[in-house]
């Protein structure tokens, strides 16, 4: 299965790694205030801040501290605000392009503005994006003073950023939204495995997702494409802590031999990476894994017998059996190799194709020749799958591999 839900994933990344060190004790003391449970391997939170600033006035509040800076202006009527605020804020950095004249802004992936970073140029009503190309949308123009650029406040909508004028007097209030990994691993010699989260409502539903083996992540909940069957379930009542709301999440889910890599994920607002080792105390007990239910009615497998081995590095891994599916595109099934690096499963070797025989039986074998840990992927025929390339292979089945070094045995 190619990779579904990464693309959405690719924004995603556990959220705390750009604070500043300000905005980390604030998140600090925040953590410390929650109903945290031993249970928990994860809290998403909201840290709210607020920026205070008066029309002309050299400084401003950051959460009640006082920070020397150029002035919040008016002109033509409308408010501007130095670019250089929101690196103060600890919002975004500000960098400066002396071969465009461009000054742009790298958000803080904390803070969820809905573009990793727009660019602006003096004297100029458009925002540009990376490649210096104008947006549809026009502001009211920006300007130099004293070798600062200065932007509409009417921008800060776009940012996340609630602001209120009144008196001659600008409010800033937003949100970081922060997750905290409280276990990023597990280990364990049970089958499945159970954690909850700690979630702020703001973020919204919280999902487990687990990874595919081959180059994705897929929802554990019944349902989905994978026989990593999990339950996700809020086990209280809303919480309620100093005005806000939490629920907390329980999840449980299947394991396969070996590293589970896990995401508790959030739509737009990140995930919290989290590994789970199981360790196997009897190979011989651990099934070979389907990626679908059905697919046990698809393809019968005589060798091996079971869904986790250990071999030696270069040693034959023998698969052979018989497709039992029927209204296949095509004659072959073929075998790939994901290795387990980083975090991740990769494929690592060119996928072995092995022709069907006249009675759909299949023979062949995979050498790995690096120790480490690997699933070997059985891919199917071609079968329907939808959309404008309506066959293709598929994931039917894996089976888990420990490689160890090679033993030379004396002569």
């Amino acid at each position: 299965m190619r990779r579904i839900i990464v693309a959405l994933l690719v924004s995603s990344c556990l959220l705390i790694s750009g604070i500043l060190p300000t905005a980390l004790s604030y998140a600090e003391n925040s953590i410390s205030n929650l109903p945290i449970v031993a249970e928990d391997a994860a809290v998403f939170y909201l840290v709210p801040h607020q920026l205070t600033a008066e029309l002309n006035k050299s400084s401003l509040l950051l959460d009640s501290v006082s920070i020397k800076t150029a002035p919040l202006l008016k002109r033509n009527n409308h408010l501007y605000f130095p670019f250089k605020w929101l690196e103060t804020a600890h919002l975004a950095t500000i960098k400066r392009d002396a071969k465009t004249g461009s000054t742009w802004a790298e958000f803080d992936t904390e803070n969820s503005v809905p573009f990793p970073s727009l660019r602006l140029m003096p004297n100029q009503s458009k925002i540009y994006d990376g490649t210096m190309t104008a947006l549809d949308e026009s502001i009211p123009k920006t300007f130099m003073k004293n070798g600062q650029l200065y932007i509409p406040v009417s921008l800060l909508s776009k940012m996340g950023i609630n602001y209120k004028w009144s008196n001659g007097v600008m409010h800033w209030t937003w949100n970081d939204k922060l997750i905290k990994v409280l276990h990023p691993t597990y280990t364990t010699d049970k089958e499945n495995i159970t954690f909850s989260a700690l979630v702020q409502k703001e973020f919204g539903p919280a999902y487990l997702l687990v990874n595919t083996g081959d180059g994705g992540m897929t929802s554990s909940i019944e349902g989905s494409i994978s026989t990593f069957k999990g339950t996700e379930k809020k086990i209280e009542k809303s919480i309620l802590v100093n005005g806000r709301t939490f629920q907390r999440i329980e999840y449980s889910v299947g394991l396969r031999p070996g590293p589970n890599p896990l995401e508790i994920y959030t739509y737009d607002k990140g995930s919290a990476k989290i590994m789970v080792h199981r360790k196997v105390l009897k190979p011989s007990s651990v099934p070979i894994r389907y990626n679908h239910a059905s697919n046990e009615q698809d393809i019968r497998f005589t060798k091996p017998t079971q869904g986790y081995l250990r071999v030696q590095a270069g040693d034959p891994i023998a698969i052979t059996g018989v497709v039992t599916a029927t209204y296949l595109e095509s004659n072959e099934v073929s075998f790939g190799v994901a290795a387990f690096q980083n975090g991740d499963f990769v494929e690592v070797e060119k996928k072995t194709v092995i022709p069907l025989k006249q009675d759909k039986s299949f023979s062949g074998s995979v050498f790995i020749q690096k120790p480490g840990t690997y699933l070997v992927n059985i891919l199917s025929p071609d079968v329907f799958v939808g959309g404008s390339s309506p066959y293709g292979s598929v994931k039917w089945a894996e089976i888990a591999v420990e490689v160890l070094p090679k033993i030379n045995k004396k002569p």
